[in-house]
């Protein structure tokens, strides 16, 4: 289970314990909201609070994510910001030979490498995120903008550093970014439908509705959300 992952001395431990608390704060705040405005500013200091809480835990997942997706580019974007600062832009390349970066950058984000993380850190997202706390397109959302905050710096010193433009660009993560994001959803309602039409003809011969509800029922109840 979540918890589980979240109290196991592992890299579980890294996301499990952010997405409890980004889930349970944003559950929290949207159905304080739901009851009207009433309670809204009633609970507001609480809102605000758990508002709070949800931001610093989604921040927090979203960059275990990226820096899990794309370990050679954090690494090596990391590396160039630290020998940067103490050396200066132009002895960048002494130390970070133009070459090497330029293999890395061939090697990890070609534009189709990057079609491919994103879609993969999707399907994690979806994985993790439960669907009926309806996190997963907020979530996302702020991935998008993440995800062109890291390689908008990542544009900045490539071209400062080494007078090499990034390709794909930051702009253009995020056009990928947001396409795949809508095309996993479309896949995942796509499927949805066809399981639900399945269900529905799959029936028992001379079973009533309420006996295929029941039974339904007891296979949901019997399987186990998954995490990883």
């Amino acid at each position: 289970s979540l918890h589980e992952c979240s109290e196991r001395e592992t890299t579980d431990q890294q996301y499990a314990a952010n997405v409890m608390r980004m889930e349970n704060s944003y559950f929290f705040t949207q159905s304080i909201k739901q009851r009207g405005s009433e309670m809204t500013t009633l609970f507001q200091k609480q809102i605000t609070a758990a508002s709070a809480i949800c931001k610093q835990s989604t921040d927090a997942y979203l960059g275990w994510m990226i820096k899990r997706e794309f370990k050679s580019l954090h690494s090596l974007f990391s590396n160039i910001s630290r020998i940067r600062r103490d050396v200066g832009d132009a002895d960048v390349p002494i130390h970070v030979p133009r070459a090497t970066f330029v293999r890395t950058l061939s090697k990890e984000s070609s534009r189709e490498v990057m079609k491919e993380k994103i879609s993969v850190i999707y399907a994690r997202m979806e994985k993790h995120l439960s669907e009926q706390g309806g996190l997963l397109p907020v979530a996302w959302k702020a991935l998008v903008k993440v995800l062109y905050e890291w390689f908008g710096r990542w544009e900045k010193l490539s071209t400062q550093c080494y007078k090499f433009i990034l390709e794909p660009s930051a702009v253009d993560v995020v056009r990928i970014a947001k396409a795949a994001g809508g095309a996993n959803r479309t896949k995942t309602l796509a499927s949805e439908a066809k399981t639900s039409t399945s269900a529905g003809t799959s029936a028992v011969p001379g079973e009533s509705s309420t006996s295929r509800r029941s039974r339904s029922n007891t296979a949901d109840k019997s399987s186990g959300l998954a995490y990883a």
